[in-house]
């Protein structure tokens, strides 16, 4: 027979719902190790097939390599070069890599000429601080047009706004950044068209702040119909609940049924979603760094793919790769911490 004191959860584990903190506190170390497990071999396979595409791709790595002394480089010198960067084959280059990845050694980089690894170091800090910060203020603008559209839901204020979001999401992001830069830098010249700094001048944080507010708005503009339309729709709901009622009958300020009662339960099926869109978020990203000249990985990215530079492309897309697995693991436990419903074995 059961008694209470062996029905008790163990010491240090609080009860949520029928499963304590500690249980759930394991379960979701067993969906980190399951992504974990599944993302090597992943990893693994996508740069096999970077490595093969680059092989087959169109593109001169030649005239890449040569850059603008393509045009004076004689037969000579140009079959050289084309020796120099096709006298092995793709698979061989690809195990090399493969091999000394582990180690740090990610090969040499022949558009940038250059060590991989030290090229990797520059670059992912400012596609990092791209992504965060155009995501952050995704969020922030999504909060407040799902919190103006769901007061009043069949407003004409929150019809426009769903139609404005609904119509935004339709347009391609690298379209989002030109329209910008036409529109802020080229028209009106509040803002620089490009680049990390002015030229010549030293990077500052007033130089980098000025040159990263249109890549930074165009991020966020592309990523902005998701967050908000979902929160709109979780918002709404949220607004009419039991609980929501509860707490108003109660003379709760609306300000704190907000707060506490009504953004906490919309946040959670945004978060089941996000996961998923990170990818996008990445893609996204690599276009917008390659309009405004961005100093990111994503611009190496491509310069990469354009000069059939393997050892630069596979780390790119790589750790690109990675930074969306790595997203969408760190948005299912973050639902697993907000949301007692959520079964992280489920996940």
């Amino acid at each position: 027979m059961t008694t209470l004191q062996d029905a008790a959860p163990p010491p240090g584990a609080r009860t949520t719902g029928s499963r304590t903190t500690g249980s759930r506190a394991s379960a979701a170390l067993r969906l980190a190790g399951r992504r974990l497990a599944w993302a090597l071999p992943l990893v693994v396979v996508i740069s096999l097939a970077v490595f093969a595409l680059a092989a087959v791709s169109p593109t001169d790595a030649a005239a890449s390599f040569l850059g603008a002394r393509d045009e004076f480089a004689g037969a000579a010198a140009r079959q050289g070069v084309e020796g120099l960067l096709g006298d092995r084959h793709w698979l061989a280059s690809w195990w090399e890599w493969v091999v000394g990845a582990p180690g740090g050694d990610l090969g040499w980089s022949t558009s940038v000429r250059a060590d991989v690894g030290a090229v990797v170091a520059a670059r992912l800090p400012w596609t990092l601080l791209l992504m965060v910060l155009g995501l952050a203020l995704a969020a922030v603008l999504g909060v407040v047009l799902a919190l103006v559209a769901a007061l009043r839901p069949h407003g004409v204020l929150a019809r426009v706004l769903a139609g404005g979001l609904w119509a935004l999401s339709a347009v391609p992001s690298f379209l989002v950044a030109t329209t910008l830069m036409a529109v802020l830098s080229l028209g009106l010249g509040w803002l620089p068209a490009g680049g990390l700094t002015d030229p010549g001048a030293p990077v500052t944080a007033a130089q980098v702040g000025r040159h990263l507010v249109l890549p930074v708005l165009a991020v966020a503009l592309s990523q902005l119909p998701w967050i908000a339309l979902h929160l709109h729709r979780a918002t709404t709901d949220q607004l009419r609940t039991t609980s929501t009622e509860a707490a108003r009958l109660r003379g709760v300020p609306e300000r704190r049924v907000l707060a506490r009662h009504v953004l906490p339960g919309a946040a959670v099926p945004t978060l089941a979603i996000a996961g998923a869109r990170l990818p996008e978020v990445v893609a996204g990203s690599v276009l917008v760094e390659q309009v405004f000249g961005w100093p990111g990985l994503g611009q190496g990215l491509v310069q990469a793919a354009l000069a059939q530079d393997f050892a630069l492309l596979a780390a790119a897309t790589v750790l690109l790769t990675g930074v969306a697995l790595l997203g969408g693991l760190l948005a299912d436990l973050a639902l697993v911490r907000i949301d007692p419903r959520t079964d992280p074995d489920a996940l």
